[in-house]
């Protein structure tokens, strides 16, 4: 009696450490379907700042900064191994009066590092507590602050 009650004992537990592999497996291989569909080089494509500026001296104020400055430019590799590299013109902004600043695009910076899902959104290592979230081809980083900060950041997939 006792040889059948361990051999129950051991199928059972056998049949729990088969069926628990069996979902890890599965969420690997969601995970890997992720990191491919996520991976690849995302050129920014919205700055957009609060309040809007009229930084080319055409008539016409924007919210989104890429409509003013012909040098803003910015772009994320996201690579399969989960490191990425993201290349941007860094901004030189000064307040003026009345809600208008000094924009111009200063130094251009390099920043490598790693990426990761968290909550289905991206989080770059080298950023201090922003998150992306992805909305098909695009990631978009939301500060929601006023100038000197920005709003959203959008980068699209190539």
């Amino acid at each position: 009696m006792k040889w059948k009650t361990l051999i129950s004992l051991l199928l059972v537990v056998l049949f729990g450490y088969s069926c628990s592999e069996d979902a890890a497996s599965e969420d690997q291989l969601l995970t890997l379907a992720q990191i491919e569909s996520v991976s690849g080089l995302y050129n920014l494509s919205e700055y957009i700042v609060n309040p809007p500026q009229d930084l080319n001296q055409d008539d016409t104020f924007s919210a989104d900064l890429m409509d003013e400055l012909d040098c803003l430019s910015g772009s994320i590799i996201l690579r399969e191994d989960l490191t990425y590299s993201k290349y941007y013109e860094e901004l030189d902004i000064t307040f003026i009066t009345n809600e208008q600043y000094a924009i111009f695009c200063g130094e251009y910076k390099t920043e490598n590092g790693t990426w990761d899902f968290v909550n289905e959104d991206i989080v770059l290592s080298g950023e201090p507590d922003w998150v992306y979230s992805l909305n098909g081809a695009e990631m978009v980083l939301t500060l929601g602050e006023d100038l000197p900060e920005f709003r959203t950041q959008t980068y699209l997939k190539q």
